[in-house]
């Protein structure tokens, strides 16, 4: 009987599902709401997810006692307390499966890697940094907010951006463009009106997109806060760098998230001529062009006993591609 492995990235916002044959062809997958305990409870985490899985199997003609392994790519995984939780959460889901999970930034290293060994900086809607060595060693770095230490992500970034168009419209500090392109743009009759304006994926995405667009103007406070990014990455790359790598030792640093994907300008060139120009030929930069839960299909292979062969690997990227240009 022919058997599976799925993959599933869970988020606040939204959770993706992969499912794959034992050779690597991946045949199912779905784009689906969040699907996070912290948004919705372990009850409704579990009912959401469950019914995600019933629509990946239903769509590959498959039945679900045919899935050989799950793998869950977990938003939210980040305590002792979270990781019991979970462990219910998803025994409940599927009882007779067998399963592992994770945070959801450690599948994502594990796409942009494929070996699971480097570093990982993500800025997408939020911020989530791991990196592994060839030891096995693992150091987590931020990932939980910015109110405990987060610069990064989409959100951060659009506060951050307001911020600045605020206060140089007011005069407690130095001009900017963005105080006239961002109340322009959503229409608002002064920039201190951007308050009111809801806090949806969509609108956050636009004032990050704004603030780009004003550094690349050359606007000297957009550039400062563009300067302010890079230095942020820069620190949990040389931090992951003292902790778990020797000097001049080769890794590779995955760039994940839709700040990253974006390659917004001159922010992701500055970024890379620094990087460079810190560890020169021992750094290989990598923006995934495939998608995280990549990375909980690899995991799952793994964990199933199958191995990850690089021919293997590389079907279930090009058939994931092909996937989602369908």
């Amino acid at each position: 009987m022919k058997k599976y492995l799925l993959g599933l990235d869970i988020g606040n916002t939204k959770t993706q599902y992969a499912l794959a044959d034992t050779s690597g062809n991946i045949i199912a997958t779905l784009y689906d709401v969040g699907a996070s305990h912290e948004n919705l409870g372990p009850d409704g985490a579990q009912a959401t997810v469950a019914e995600g899985i019933g629509k990946v199997v239903s769509a590959a003609g498959i039945k679900q006692k045919d899935i050989r392994f799950i793998y869950y790519g977990a938003a939210g995984a980040d305590t002792e307390e979270d990781f019991k939780l979970l462990r219910k959460v998803y025994k409940k889901v599927t009882p007779d499966i067998p399963f592992d999970f994770e945070n959801d930034g450690f599948i994502a290293l594990k796409s942009g890697t494929i070996d699971g060994v480097g570093m990982l900086v993500t800025n997408g809607t939020s911020n989530t940094n791991f990196a592994m060595n060839a030891k096995g060693e693992i150091r987590r770095i931020g990932g939980l907010s910015f109110h405990t230490g987060d610069t990064l992500g989409a959100v951060n970034i659009a506060m951050f951006v307001c911020r600045a168009a605020i206060r140089g419209e007011d005069g407690r500090a130095y001009p900017t463009v963005m105080s006239r392109i961002i109340p322009e743009a959503f229409c608002l009759g002064e920039v201190e009106d951007i308050k009111n304006v809801p806090l949806f994926p969509e609108n956050i995405q636009k004032v990050v997109e704004l603030f780009f667009e004003a550094a690349r103007m050359g606007d000297g406070v957009a550039l400062e806060l563009t300067w302010m990014l890079v230095k942020e990455t820069l620190h949990i790359v040389d931090e992951f760098h003292r902790a778990l790598f020797d000097h001049g030792e080769k890794f590779k640093l995955v760039l994940d998230g839709s700040v990253f994907k974006q390659k917004y300008q001159p922010f992701m060139n500055m970024l890379q001529l620094c990087l460079n120009q810190r560890y020169k030929n021992s750094i290989s930069i990598v923006v995934p062009e495939w998608d995280p839960v990549l990375g909980a299909v690899f995991h799952a292979f793994e964990k199933s006993g199958i191995t990850l062969t690089k021919k293997i690997s590389d079907r279930l990227i090009k058939t994931y591609m092909e996937k989602k240009t369908q």
